[in-house]
C-alpha cells in the first residue's frame, strides 16, 4: 500500500480539491479586536488566542505547521499596516520564542487604529482534510 500522501499528490483533482477546501474555510482561524487598550494589553489578548487556535489545529503525520497574518484596520476598514508570519511551529509561539515575540514587537510599533484583524491558516488543517477526502 502506498503512502497516503504520494496517494494524494498523484490525484488528478488535487488543485481543486485545495482550491475547495481554501474557499471553504478549512485550516482558517479569524478573530477581530476593537483596539480600544494599550499596546501591551493588545499583544497579549492576541498571543493568547493564537495559543488557544494553535491547541486546536489538526496535526497529521506530525505536520503542524502555521501561518499568521495580522493587519491594522482604520474606520473604514482599510487595511493601515499589515504583517505576515510564514511557515512556523507551535513551539515557536512559546516561552518568548522569536514568533511571539516578534508579534509583540509589531504590535506594539503601529499607530492607533480602530480594529485589529488575525488570521492563522493551519497546513495540518488543510492536509488532513485533504487525507480524508475519498481517494
Amino acid at each position: 500500500m502506498s503512502h497516503p500522501f504520494a496517494t494524494l499528490l498523484k490525484r488528478r483533482s488535487f488543485r481543486a480539491d485545495v482550491r475547495r477546501a481554501l474557499e471553504g474555510g478549512i485550516g482558517l482561524y479569524h478573530t477581530t479586536w476593537r483596539m480600544d487598550r494599550g499596546a501591551a494589553e493588545l499583544a497579549d489578548e492576541v498571543v493568547d488566542w493564537c495559543r488557544q487556535m494553535l491547541g486546536q489545529m489538526r496535526r497529521p503525520y506530525g505536520l503542524d505547521y502555521v501561518t499568521l497574518a495580522v493587519a491594522l484596520l482604520d474606520t473604514d476598514g482599510e487595511r493601515g499596516a499589515s504583517a505576515t508570519y510564514d511557515a512556523f511551529r507551535p513551539v515557536d509561539f512559546y516561552d518568548e520564542s522569536k514568533v511571539e515575540v516578534q508579534v509583540r514587537e509589531t504590535l506594539r510599533s503601529w499607530p492607533p487604529g480602530d480594529r485589529l484583524s488575525a488570521v492563522l491558516f493551519s497546513w495540518g488543517d488543510l492536509t488532513r482534510e485533504l487525507l480524508t477526502e475519498e481517494i
